[in-house]
């Protein structure tokens, strides 16, 4: 931030020569030192923080695009894993059915021996 000099006994004699008495004019330059002395913003600073949240903002897009790429990367691989996952599990899906239907196969053909030897021991 720039300072700014400001000359009080000036400021008090220009007051007095517009009509103000001493003790108002000694007031006024008071608190307009006072106001003077703090930090206040100047266009350079104001371009400064322009600068810096500009930089900012070119950091983030960066950041954000590396995010989103690796996002998609770790997508992609999820995705993979998910299709293996499904592979395995219809393959052991089909398996699962060639082996109910062998039991069901084999209990038809258990039953239908029991029932014809049941017919030809007349019972």
């Amino acid at each position: 931030m720039t300072t700014m000099t400001f000359d009080k006994l000036a400021y008090i004699d220009r007051l007095k020569a517009a009509g103000f008495a001493e003790p108002q004019a000694r007031a006024m330059a008071d608190g307009l030192d006072q106001a003077l002395r703090e930090e206040v913003a100047t266009k350079s600073d104001v371009a400064a923080l322009r600068n810096d949240i500009d930089l900012l903002r070119v950091e983030f897009k960066n950041d954000f695009g590396m995010l989103r790429s690796e996002f998609r990367a770790e997508l992609v691989g999820v995705k993979g894993e998910m299709g293996g996952l499904k592979g395995e599990l219809l393959a052991s899906a089909k398996t699962d059915k060639v082996d109910f239907l062998k039991w069901v196969v084999m209990l038809i053909v258990g039953q239908t021996a029991v029932f014809t030897a049941l017919k030809l021991l007349g019972h």
